[in-house]
C-alpha cells in the first residue's frame, strides 16, 4: 500500500493555527542554535569560574549532547499542513532541521508573513 501525498498549492497562506505551529519551529530552532552557540561563552565563564580547566571537557561534552538531543527533536517537528516531518532528513547530523525555512512534503514556509 503506497502512501497517498497531498499537494497544496505553494501560495496558499497558512491559516492561524498554521501560523502558531510555524512560529513554534522557527522558535525551536533559535533556540537549538543560541544554545550551541552559547557553548562559546559557557565555557569562558567555567574558566572563570573555577579558574582551572578540569571543568571545560564534560561541560563540553554536556553542552553538545543536549544539543544534539535538542536538535533532533527539531528535525521531529510535524508540518501543521501536512502533518509529515517538517524536515525530512531526520539521520545525523541533525543541523538541517535547524536550518530549514521549507516543509519537504507540502513546501509550506517559515518566512510568511504572521498578518
Amino acid at each position: 500500500m503506497q502512501r497517498r501525498t497531498r499537494n497544496y498549492p505553494s501560495w496558499l497562506p497558512p491559516n492561524p493555527g498554521e501560523r502558531a505551529a510555524l512560529r513554534q519551529i522557527r522558535r525551536s530552532q533559535n533556540t537549538v542554535i543560541v544554545w550551541l552557540v552559547g557553548l562559546i561563552p559557557a565555557g569562558w565563564i567555567a574558566l572563570l569560574l573555577t579558574e582551572s580547566d578540569e571543568l571545560l571537557v564534560p561541560l563540553t561534552l554536556f553542552w553538545i549532547g543536549a544539543g544534539l538531543f535538542l536538535a533532533q527533536r527539531v528535525t521531529a517537528n510535524p508540518c501543521p499542513r501536512c502533518g509529515e516531518r517538517f524536515c525530512t532528513k531526520s539521520d545525523l547530523p541533525y543541523w538541517y532541521g535547524l536550518f530549514k525555512r521549507r516543509c519537504d512534503g507540502c513546501g509550506l514556509t517559515l518566512d510568511h508573513d504572521p498578518a
